[in-house]
C-alpha cells in the first residue's frame, strides 16, 4: 500500500513538474514576454545542486510531523528554449498533518543558509491551498505544497543547453 501511495505521489509530482514548467527568465523591456537565460552548465552539474536544495528545504519540516520515509524522485527534463531544457524533480515528505507554511517560510528565511539566494513568496495554488515558491535566477525554482498526504518540494533547474550525448537521452533521464 505504501509503495502504491509513493507511486501515485511520484506520478502526481511528474504531472506537477510538467505543468509548472520551470526556466528562469529575463523580461524583455516594454514587453510581457520573457526569454529564458540559458546556462552552459551540464545536467551532471545541475542535478546535485537541485536535489540538494530540495532536500535542504524538506529538512525544515518539523520532525514531529514526518510520518514516514522521505521519498526523493529522480527527475525529467522539459523544453524551456530552443536547444535547452530544465531538469525537474521532487522530494516528498509524508506528514501526519500539513505543516504551517507560514512557520516553514519564517524558519527558512531565518535559518536557511541559502535564503538570501532566493525570492521567497507564500502564495495560494489554483484551489487556494497554500504554496511556498522559492525562485533564484541561478539556482532554479522550487514549489512547496501539500499533495495528498505529503509535503512536496518540486524543483525546476535553470534552463541549460542540452546535449543528448553529454547529458543523456530524455528517456534515460526519466528512468533513473
Amino acid at each position: 500500500m505504501r509503495a502504491d501511495r509513493a507511486a501515485r505521489a511520484a506520478t502526481l509530482a511528474v504531472v506537477v513538474v510538467t505543468s509548472l514548467g520551470g526556466c528562469s527568465t529575463v523580461g524583455l523591456s516594454n514587453s510581457t514576454s520573457a526569454t529564458p537565460v540559458v546556462s552552459q552548465q551540464t545536467l551532471a552539474e545541475i542535478k546535485p545542486v537541485v536535489k540538494g536544495i530540495e532536500q535542504e528545504v524538506a529538512a525544515f519540516v518539523p520532525l514531529g510531523l514526518v510520518a514516514g520515509e522521505v521519498y526523493s524522485a529522480g527527475g525529467s527534463i522539459s523544453d524551456c528554449a530552443p536547444g535547452a531544457v530544465s531538469w525537474g524533480s521532487h522530494t516528498a515528505v509524508p506528514v501526519s498533518r500539513p505543516p504551517d507554511l507560514d512557520e516553514l517560510t519564517a524558519e527558512l528565511r531565518a535559518r536557511w543558509s541559502r535564503a538570501g539566494d532566493f525570492e521567497v513568496d507564500l502564495t495560494e495554488g489554483s484551489t487556494q491551498e497554500p504554496r511556498l515558491i522559492l525562485r533564484s535566477p541561478v539556482l532554479g525554482d522550487y514549489y512547496v505544497e501539500m499533495i495528498e498526504e505529503s509535503l512536496q518540494v518540486a524543483s525546476f533547474s535553470t534552463c541549460f543547453a542540452y546535449d543528448e550525448e553529454r547529458d543523456g537521452y530524455a528517456w534515460e533521464i526519466f528512468a533513473e
